[in-house]
């Protein structure tokens, strides 16, 4: 086990530095939306060296760690900086603590917390990577929360808000790092979430034939994105 966390600090060092490069780029003038899809492609291939490199076998984590507060089933709360690994064996999502009270060759050092093992994790989405440079005089914005919900294998975080709400087993929000795969549960308006799939959407968006035409094609991100404009735009309508 040490074998395969040890050398873990380091590697998601590089990867937060290739991650910060394609939000760099992202943010250019005239950068289109297919050059910065194209640097999102690569950051995700480095990103998979990365995991085989350190020997983790039938994982794979986001592009870049993010500041948890986790709150544990008794209600002791864990401040967790980690990326959000998915264990394609298990097929459970979990995220990584480090006790430093161990030595880095302590196999003890390194622990993963399972979803199971919560009643919720949040982040602090005011202060997002390279776009704040706080300074000891400079008052911090107000925390803005965003919640993971625990499920059997992930925590579910809502990704898109609308007529259909979509939540995703990521963390990440809904822009160019955002991997619209991640999303696993589907809910029409207050309804039961839903495990996202082609049946479940199709009985959502009703006879919308522009929304069915992606879900055809199994594009459910765009279908979703869609379908709430279209149901915005006929309510404005009224």
């Amino acid at each position: 086990m040490n074998r395969i966390f040890r050398p873990l600090t380091t590697v998601l060092t590089g990867i937060m530095l290739i991650f910060l490069s394609v939000n760099c780029l992202a943010q250019y003038p005239g950068m289109g939306a297919f050059r910065a899809q194209q640097s999102a492609q690569f950051a995700n291939q480095q990103m998979n060296m990365m995991m085989q490199m350190m020997n983790m076998r039938g994982v794979t984590g986001t592009i870049i760690q993010y500041d948890f507060e986790v709150i544990l089933l008794d209600s002791t709360k864990k401040e967790v900086t980690s990326a959000m690994y998915t264990d394609s064996a298990a097929k459970r999502h979990f995220i990584v603590v480090i006790d430093k009270k161990y030595k880095k060759s302590d196999t003890n050092r390194y622990k993963r917390i399972y979803p199971s093992q919560t009643l919720y994790i949040q982040r602090n989405i005011a202060l997002k990577t390279g776009q704040y440079l706080i300074h000891k005089n400079v008052q911090a914005p107000a925390p803005i929360y965003y919640r993971g919900a625990p499920t059997d294998s992930c925590w579910m975080f809502k990704v898109i808000s609308g007529s259909i709400n979509a939540y995703s087993y990521s963390s990440e929000e809904d822009d160019i790092s955002f991997n619209p795969s991640s999303i696993v549960g589907i809910q029409l308006n207050n309804g039961s979430i839903l495990k996202l799939n082609q049946e479940n959407l199709k009985l959502m968006v009703g006879n919308d034939m522009n929304v069915l035409e992606s879900i055809e094609r199994k594009n459910y991100y765009k279908a979703i994105k869609r379908y709430n404009r279209d149901i915005e735009k006929a309510a404005h309508k009224e």
